[in-house]
């Protein structure tokens, strides 16, 4: 049994469990004071609602925003009818690592605009903003803006968006306080004789009064439940530690392998062996012949 002890550790090194990965730096965004205001402006037979802005942490590393609001307008008695909402965002926030030491993080910035707008005969209705940065505080200049394409239509016309704008990753910003600013504003306007209406929607909560749905509109029943000028902000190790702590994962595993490899090729010594002789080798002396 001894002669087989190096298949033994050779075994024994395999079924060891492997070395953990190191655990990835933890970062937290933690929620300063905020300005958010949502304001809206109607003129004879309009209405804005909702106008509602979120703002949360759904995980430590993680910042959320979610606006929302809805705008019509119908045509009154040759009179142009019209309905705006402006809302404007200014959110302090700080992000931080207690165990940093570059004082640096990788930021990743996400954004959405779901929602329609529709009009009919003399009308229009519009997203004539959408648009957000976050920048350090005390620094205007930052890589980290998004500006949504404006959306609008007029006449005879209706259009269901859900913009998912390409995400914008920044490499080793400083960590510390940032402040997000972010503008939506969304117009409806309707005139003439007959019956001229818009509406701009984008809340998953608000709907319009009975009187004022029209059974051929389009868009009818639409699903609203992500409706919204949407961000997500997401706080990560900057990339070059990311790479360093899978190098040296990689330089653990090749010891492993080298070890292994090593106990593979020690051989011990042959043990000797004692040979009895054959029956053939033997001669007993049994006295004279």
């Amino acid at each position: 049994m001894m002669k087989n002890w190096p298949s033994l550790l050779i075994v024994a090194a395999l079924a060891s469990p492997a070395p953990a990965p190191a655990a990835e730096p933890v970062y937290t965004i933690t929620l300063g004071p905020r300005t958010a205001c949502a304001t809206p402006t109607t003129s004879r037979q309009a209405r804005a609602d909702g106008g509602t802005t979120d703002v949360t942490t759904p995980s430590a590393n993680t910042l959320a925003m979610a606006m929302s609001g809805a705008v019509a307008a119908n045509a009154f008695l040759g009179h142009t009818s019209a309905a705006t909402e402006t809302f404007h965002l200014e959110q302090e926030f700080a992000i931080d690592r207690p165990d940093s030491a570059t004082g640096l993080v990788r930021l990743t910035l996400e954004s959405s605009l779901v929602g329609l707008v529709r009009s009919k005969y003399k009308a229009g209705a519009c997203v004539k903003l959408a648009s957000a940065k976050i920048c350090p505080a005390g620094t205007p200049q930052t890589p980290l803006v998004v500006v949504h394409p404006p959306l609008c239509v007029e006449g005879d016309n209706g259009r269901l968006c859900n913009q998912h704008l390409p995400a914008i990753k920044v490499d080793k910003m400083p960590l510390g306080h940032y402040i997000l600013m972010a503008d939506f504003v969304l117009t409806s306007e309707a005139g003439g004789i007959s019956d001229g209406h818009s509406a701009a929607d984008f809340s998953p909560s608000t709907s319009l009064p009975a009187d004022w749905v029209r059974t051929r509109d389009p868009f009818q029943g639409v699903d609203k439940k992500d409706f919204g000028f949407k961000l997500l902000l997401t706080a990560d190790p900057p990339e070059g530690s990311k790479m360093g702590a899978m190098s040296a994962r990689r330089e653990d595993s090749k010891v492993a392998r080298a070890t292994i490899a090593d106990l593979a090729s020690t051989r011990t010594a042959p043990t000797p062996t004692r040979t009895r002789p054959s029956a053939a080798g033997l001669d007993r002396h049994r006295g004279p012949r």
